[in-house]
């Protein structure tokens, strides 16, 4: 195999440099056997490397091994598989945040939209993959997505005129491709071109598209070029069992349809070979319509049968691997929730780690952690910090003649009604003992100095006597403005030093 085909963007192939070397192996070996379309194979390798990555807990690993998983699921006709995988794949690869797995992983999800038939979810997610790519181009990366919306298109048009007998209409293929010609001038001066594995299914889409859109003789020369490249690259299996299909759609709009009926057998011949079933499909129901319209009611619904059947043992097979899949969903779900968990715990043992316990007031080091952050802002009104270290007066005396608790229940109350006082960008915090520290911004002294004596007022208010009889509190404090030079420390001295200061004035 050559190495252009070896790195081919068809796959949408990412640099796997960080994943462990085990499962970087099969992740290889795997691409490789889907480009040669030997998609049972490659389907083992990709469940093994998911499993492996999973166990390794690669995030990033496993999200890549899960949507190659599901690129072959979705080949073997496996569509609520596939869907499912990409899916699971999308929420490791938003986990790991790596957005080049994320535009890989967008890209297989696309695909495996598309070949269920969920032409609108494909379309929309291919093209958030094509635009991603974009930001993060690399080569082959930004072709892929924008490819696959074609053929989905081209895959839209067959299913409605198998569903509602609609003539396909080209002009959307047309403009889609046409959008890929000029991103391909636009950023081929900085980007790899397009792989040529991405320009014979490109030049595929272009003969089909000019057959719906001028008829089978002027698309004629595109279709030999299509067959021309596809015969440089045997290897490529899926291109090789595209060409019939090619050539039954010109054979049906050129109504030769013993031509067209041939195709479609060789179309189906091709595709059981890979064990490519969305394109069985195709064939089979072409052949079915091909065999009603010569009136031919036994051959065509022999066709059907022979869907029907496939579709049934592929449900069978299907099963056993979605319980696998299931069983990843909910080992994901418990991950979350186990993340969910230790976050809200870090975050409760952070509260913690800066709540005083008995006035659930910010304690020493919430306080310093905060006003650091406090004295580095500047209001864009003007106004100024202000700290007040607050005392209880003759606390000592508190305890002594009404007990510890009664103690402890002064300090809670005093917490409350600092609380009440204060807006909510201030700051109320125990520095220790009975000793506590209010922090508030003020346009200038006056105003400053009016929020202290409301808070001694409050203090002064408060019905002491049900905490206990005889029970009386006031506090002090020392009022200080922030100053540019001021470091924390200098700022607690200060308004220290005040509280000591009105507390010398008091009567003895």
């Amino acid at each position: 195999m050559t190495q252009e085909l070896r790195s081919a963007s068809w796959l949408a192939t990412l640099s796997c440099d960080e994943v462990p070397p085990h499962t970087q192996a099969l992740l290889r070996e795997g691409r490789e056997l889907i480009i040669v379309a030997a998609y049972r194979q490659a389907y083992a390798l990709f469940m093994r490397a998911s499993q492996q990555a999973h166990e390794a807990g690669h995030l990033a690993g496993e999200a890549q091994a899960l949507a190659l998983l599901s690129y072959a699921a979705g080949n073997l006709g496996h569509n609520e598989e596939a869907i499912e995988t990409a899916m699971l794949a999308t929420q490791l690869a938003d986990i790991g945040q790596d957005p080049l797995v994320s535009l890989m992983v967008l890209n297989y999800l696309g695909v495996a939209l598309l070949w269920n038939g969920s032409h609108d979810g494909a379309e929309a997610v291919l093209t958030q993959a094509y635009d991603d790519a974009l930001h993060h181009g690399r080569p082959g990366v930004v072709w892929q997505p924008h490819i696959n919306r074609c053929l989905n298109e081209a895959y839209r048009a067959v299913t409605l005129r198998q569903l509602e007998r609609q003539r396909p209409d080209a002009s959307r293929l047309r403009r889609l491709i046409d959008d890929f010609d000029a991103s391909a001038e636009a950023l081929g001066k900085v980007d790899v071109p397009a792989s040529l594995m991405q320009q014979g299914v490109l030049q595929w889409l272009r003969a089909l598209a000019e057959g719906w859109q001028h008829g089978a003789a002027a698309a004629e020369p595109l279709v030999q070029a299509s067959e021309a490249m596809a015969a440089r690259m045997p290897e490529v299996r899926l291109l090789q069992a595209m060409q019939p299909w090619l050539r039954c759609e010109m054979a049906l709009l050129s109504d030769a349809a013993p031509a067209a009926l041939h195709a479609a057998r060789q179309m189906h011949a091709s595709c059981l070979r890979i064990e490519h079933q969305p394109l069985q499909r195709i064939a089979l129901l072409l052949s079915s319509e091909l065999h009603e319209q010569q009136g031919q009611a036994g051959e065509a619904l022999a066709c059907l049968r022979l869907l029907q059947r496939g579709e049934h043992q592929i449900r069978q097979v299907s099963m056993h691997h979605r319980r696998s899949v299931a069983a990843l969903h909910f080992e994901l779900r418990q991950h979350k929730q186990e993340v969910q968990h230790l976050r809200s715990n870090a975050l409760q043992l952070k509260r913690l780690s800066m709540e005083d316990p008995l006035t659930g007031l910010l304690n020493r080091r919430g306080m310093e952690l905060l006003l650091a952050e406090a004295l580095a802002r500047r209001p864009e009104d003007g106004s100024a910090l202000y700290l007040s270290v607050v005392d209880v007066d003759r606390f000592k005396s508190v305890n002594d003649r009404f007990s510890h608790q009664v103690g402890d229940q002064v300090l809670r109350v005093l917490a409350e009604l600092f609380q009440q006082s204060l807006r909510g960008q201030d700051l109320a915090a125990r520095w220790g003992g009975d000793e506590f520290v209010l922090a508030f911004w003020a346009p200038d002294d006056e105003q400053a100095a009016a929020v202290g004596e409301r808070l001694k007022r409050a203090v002064a208010a408060y019905p002491w006597g049900m905490l206990a009889t005889g029970l009386c509190v006031s506090v002090s404090l020392g009022l200080t403005r922030s100053r540019g030079e001021d470091s924390l420390d200098s700022l607690l001295l200060r308004s220290d030093l005040g509280m000591y200061a009105e507390k010398r004035q008091q009567p003895a």
